[in-house]
């Protein structure tokens, strides 16, 4: 028999999906535009060839890379994805994005698995504390297959992490609003209180300065079992009823719009502080509107790259080691340039 010629032009859609690029990397490459990879531009052919000569439609990048990350986990995690798409990119390096339940941690075990199944030569993803979760990284990690935590990491099972020294940045956050409240005064931490392991160490963090340099100062605990910001805003409206003399609130997690809107309808005769993480466009204009005085910041950007060139190095002999992310303290009078996401816009569409 003889080969069947498809009849038509490939769609760029199919192109990009055999190569394992972008769209945008697929019409640079047939327009001859600049700043593509070489190894981008070599995939993009073979995978045109492939479909013009009705060849199978096989990957035709050798080793493809995964990356497992939260639904709807807030704007953060976006830049996270996006950053990750963008060096994967820029180094012609295949990886596939699998966005699964945030907080679901059957979800996560059973992606992991499937990236497995599907001869993944290397998973990034952020973990959660949770037995399933473990047993099925051990499993897969037995298979050979190089494994690499992100923003939130698991203890004691060999795994790599790249992200904050979570402990680290609940001590500065803790440290910075003892001084801000002068040491004295109620504070509410605002925490998704399970599962992510960085969320433990940052309220373990927060709490082990208060209590060794500021004494005087109170704790009270505002647990949000799903880490969103509309259960952030309603539990802390409920608490703020009962206790309208908290004067700062330390937000852990992905809370941070759902507490700036509980307390914009609580009004008191002081000022309150607030303290959040992570730096996005939404956060900046918290700061700039002073909603929030302090941001805990963590390079979305330079994790993923550091991430794909660690499950990379073997074969790319890079020489970049794993690492921590450093703690960056950002408020409104720094704001200038610190926000690195000018490269990622294509990616979060």
């Amino acid at each position: 028999m003889g080969v069947v010629r498809m009849r038509t032009r490939p769609k760029i859609g199919e192109i990009a999906k055999i190569a394992g690029v972008s769209t945008a990397t697929v019409d640079r490459v047939l327009n001859n535009r600049a700043s593509v990879s070489r190894r981008a531009v070599t995939a993009v052919r073979e995978a045109l060839r492939s479909l013009t000569e009705g060849k199978s439609a096989l990957p035709v990048v050798n080793k493809v890379f995964d990356v497992i990350l939260p639904r709807d986990a807030g704007q953060s995690t976006e830049y996270l994805r996006a950053a990750f798409q963008f060096h994967a990119e820029r180094m012609g390096i295949r990886i596939r994005c699998a966005l699964v339940e945030r907080l679901n941690p059957g979800a996560l075990s059973a992606e992991l698995r499937r990236c497995a199944g599907e001869g993944s030569s290397g998973i990034a993803f952020q973990a959660l504390e949770d037995p399933d979760v473990r047993s099925t990284v051990s499993q897969v990690s037995n298979l050979g297959i190089p494994m690499l935590t992100v923003v939130s990491g698991l203890s004691g099972m060999g795994i790599d992490y790249i992200g904050l020294d979570n402990r680290e940045a609940g001590r500065t956050a803790g440290y910075l609003m003892g001084l801000l409240r002068k040491g004295e005064g109620v504070v509410a931490i605002v925490w998704g209180g399970h599962l992510y392991r960085g969320h433990d160490e940052r309220e373990f963090g927060f709490r082990s300065i208060l209590r060794n340099e500021f004494p005087a100062m109170d704790v009270v605990d505002v647990t949000c079992t799903q880490d969103s910001a509309q259960e952030a805003s309603e539990r802390l409206d409920a608490i703020l009823k009962d206790r309208p003399d908290i004067s700062g609130v330390y937000c852990v997690g992905g809370g941070i719009l759902g507490t700036v809107k509980a307390l914009d309808s609580h009004t008191q005769s002081g000022t309150r502080v607030v303290i959040g993480h992570n730096l996005t466009t939404r956060t900046r204009d918290l700061l700039v509107r002073k909603k929030v005085d302090v941001i805990i910041h963590q390079d979305m950007v330079e994790i993923a790259r550091k991430a794909i060139n660690h499950l990379t190095k073997n074969e790319r002999q890079s020489n970049d080691t794993v690492s921590g992310i450093p703690v960056q303290v950002i408020t409104r009078e720094n704001l200038s340039d610190q926000l690195s996401i000018n490269n990622l816009a294509r990616f979060l569409e």
